[in-house]
């Protein structure tokens, strides 16, 4: 019996490695922060919180300039968080590449002037997926008669998964305006 405990014990953090398996980024701008060779210099800039103090989401434009060859990449960086009591508090980062924020923001404003103002008949879904697997939408919460916006940073974690009122939705638009001109500023 104790041979099987010592099993169990020794292979337990393989299998809950297992489960969340990150899946490979299509972002441009994560693909330009992998490239060998390069000096790279980061920016961050701070834009307004989304949600209240357990459901915050940390919204951040990262400027990366090349040393060597001056060239200027940015992104909006989502990063949500997990805490639990036996592993304490992880963040999970989603990028959004400055092509993805115009189709963000519309999808955005399409579900806080056509969406929410409805009230669908059974269980609904409305999602914007990014190249880098952020899941950004809205679900019916049939029970509170309720919209609920949410953000998945990881497809494989639902850990990093955040949810906001509707009303908060307003920031987040807001957020993706100012990251794309932001991005537009400081890589002239």
């Amino acid at each position: 019996m104790k041979k099987i405990l010592f099993v169990v014990v020794l292979l337990m953090p393989m299998f809950l490695n297992a489960q969340e398996k990150e899946e490979k980024s299509n972002s441009k701008t994560l693909e330009f922060l992998a490239k060998d060779g390069s000096v790279l210099k980061k920016e961050f800039y701070d834009l307004p919180e989304v949600g209240s103090s357990y459901n915050r989401t940390q919204n951040q434009v990262l400027i990366i300039t090349d040393l060597k060859s001056n060239e200027k990449r940015g992104c909006l960086r989502i990063i949500t968080s997990y805490s639990s009591s036996t592993s304490g508090v992880n963040e999970y980062i989603g990028t959004l590449d400055p092509d993805e924020l115009d189709a963000a923001t519309v999808s955005m404003e399409k579900i806080l002037n056509e969406i929410i103002p409805t009230t669908p008949e059974t269980y609904t879904e409305v999602v914007y997926k990014t190249r880098d697997g952020i899941q950004i939408g809205a679900f019916w919460k049939e029970k509170k008669k309720e919209w609920t916006i949410y953000i998945q940073t990881k497809s494989y974690s639902s850990r990093s998964m955040s949810t906001y009122k509707s009303e908060e939705l307003a920031t987040l638009i807001k957020n993706l305006k100012d990251a794309k001109q932001l991005i537009i500023e400081k890589t002239k």
